[in-house]
Formats: structure tokens, sequence, C-alpha cells
């Protein structure tokens, strides 16, 4: 049986993605919810099988409260989590630039970065804590030469980060949002690749259009077109593609994914009922390309001047 960690799992995206792996035929995954709000798992509880699930409040913003969840979650796994969701997030409230909130003579006062530390800092957080624990589990499969504990399954770990289309069009409405989105995008495909390659960690994320969740207000759903609203099932189907061990992908021309391939470092823009897998900027130029391009390599200029740089005490010497 394989384990998943959900963050942001008692409502939405997360809530739809923990009932999608329950309902999944032999009862492969059992699933830890992570949650901020215990009154939300209790309202859900109920519907959930009760011996294929456990329920840990956290709070992703804090290091050692998303360190204590992987912990947990660890133990209660006998030692593999195969696939983690880091899909917690806010809205930023109030507007970074909102005027009418700045008294011009006054100091100005400190934003509220909460969004940031949330939807940002958070995952970087649980990235971090989760190739701890895919080393961890990968080095007692190798020193076993098998993998005992768990039927000889193998373990192929995946993480989706839950990023929005807001990634990648202008928001003006919630800019603190917009840019942390931004920001995992670029983390997914600046690391996906070698983190794939060096620890068979496989790294995507998804990018939603609007989806009826507690994020938004019922007046802005009341007044949406129903049929521009991206349903639980593409988000669910989204999953499905970047979690399967074969590269799975539809053959019903709703998504553009390349079947039978393995996927990591991916983007993947959630619309309606289509999956658009998005491919970065093209480079400018050569010199753009080489300085990009050197950045993979492990004897390339960047890797050579910073260790040449480490000699001689490190940037801070």
């Amino acid at each position: 049986m394989k384990t998943a960690i959900v963050t942001g799992g008692c409502s939405g995206i997360g809530l739809g993605l923990v009932k999608h792996l329950l309902s999944k035929p032999d009862s492969q995954w059992r699933v830890i919810i992570a949650d901020l709000r215990p009154e939300a798992y209790e309202s859900i509880k109920s519907s959930l099988d009760p011996s294929r699930h456990r329920f840990i409040e956290t709070d992703v913003s804090s290091w050692d409260l998303q360190a204590a969840l992987f912990k947990e979650a660890f133990t209660w796994s006998d030692g593999r989590i195969d696939f983690f969701a880091a899909n917690a997030g806010i809205v930023d409230s109030p507007h970074i630039l909102d005027p009418r909130k700045d008294d011009l003579d006054s100091d100005p006062v400190k934003p509220n970065m909460h969004c940031t530390e949330v939807n940002q800092t958070a995952v970087f957080y649980g990235l971090k804590l989760f190739v701890h624990y895919a080393r961890v589990t990968n080095r007692a499969i190798k020193e076993e030469k098998a993998n005992s504990k768990h039927d000889g399954v193998a373990f192929n770990p995946k993480m989706v980060i839950t990023s929005s289309c807001t990634a990648l069009y202008p928001f003006p409405i919630a800019v603190q949002y917009a840019a942390t989105k931004a920001a995992l995008v670029s983390l997914v495909r600046s690391v996906g690749k070698n983190l794939l390659a060096s620890d068979n960690v496989a790294l995507n994320c998804i990018m939603p259009g609007y989806v009826d969740t507690e994020l938004v207000p019922d007046e802005i759903t009341r007044l949406w077109p129903e049929e521009w609203v991206t349903p639980l099932s593409t988000m669910n189907r989204a999953y499905d593609e970047l979690i399967s061990e074969e590269g799975r992908v539809g053959q019903d021309g709703k998504s553009d994914g390349r079947d039978g391939k393995v996927k990591a470092g991916k983007a993947v823009e959630c619309s309606v009922d289509r999956l658009y897998y998005r491919r970065g900027v093209e480079f400018a130029d050569k010199s753009q390309r080489f300085l990009i391009e050197e950045s993979y390599k492990p004897d390339g200029v960047w890797m050579r001047g910073m260790m040449e740089r480490a000699k001689k005490g490190g940037y801070g010497g």
C-alpha cells in the first residue's frame, strides 16, 4: 500500500484529491490529511475510510510543525511516503499596495506576508522534507536489497505542487498570491529534471484555472460563467498523469501530455476539462541559452566557479 500526504486536505482541491486517492481500486492508497482546521476535518471524516486515512493538524508555514508532520507520517507509513501533494494555500489580504490603507502622513506599515509564507516558503520546506525522507527510504531499500515492508512494490516518490494559472498571466487583484504561484513554477522547472536523475523523485506542479473552492467568495462564484469553471475531476486527472508510474496520459485529446513518459519538471495548466503542459519561454539568444544550460552541468561554469569560490572561503569570506 502506498502513502500520500495532502496539505490543505479538508476542502477544495485537496479534499477532492483525498477522496480520489481513497476511491481507487484495490485499496492501494492511504492518506495523511494535513490541515490547519480540525473543525473542517470533523465535518468530512465520516465520508472517508477510517482505516486508510489520518488527520494531522498542521500549520505548513511553520518549519517545526511541518517537520513534525513528515516525521509522524513516515512512522505511520512504515517508512515510506510515496506522494506529497503540497496543496495548502491562501490569498493575500489586504492587497500589498492597497491605496485605501495608505496614510501619507505616517511611516509605511510592514506588509502582511503570510500569503508568501504559506504559498511559497512552506512549499520549499515541504520539498526539503519530502526529499529527505525519500532518501531515507531509498537507503533502507538498498540495504535490505528488497522492499520487504511493502510487498516489493516499487518506490518511485512523486511530489505535485498546487500553483495557479495566475503564475502565467497578470493577476492584479491578488499580486502576492500570483507572485508566489509563479515562484512555484520556477521551482519545479529549476529542480525537477535534476531531482529525478539524482533521487528518482518526480516533481511537478498543477496550475488550476477557476475552481470553486473556499478561497473564492460566494459572491464571485455566483457571478462566474458556469461553463468556465474547472471541476475537481480535471484536477484529479492532472494528478493521475503526474503520479503515474508509467507516465500514462488519456488519449481523448483533452491532454497534450506525452503518453508513456514519467513526468518531471512539468507545469500543467488545468482549464475546464483540458490539461495543457506549458513550456517555458524560448531562449532570447545564444547567450541566454548558455547561461541557463550551464547551470545543469555538474562540471559547468556555474558549478566550477562556485567550487573555486568555496575553496577561497565561500561567499561570506
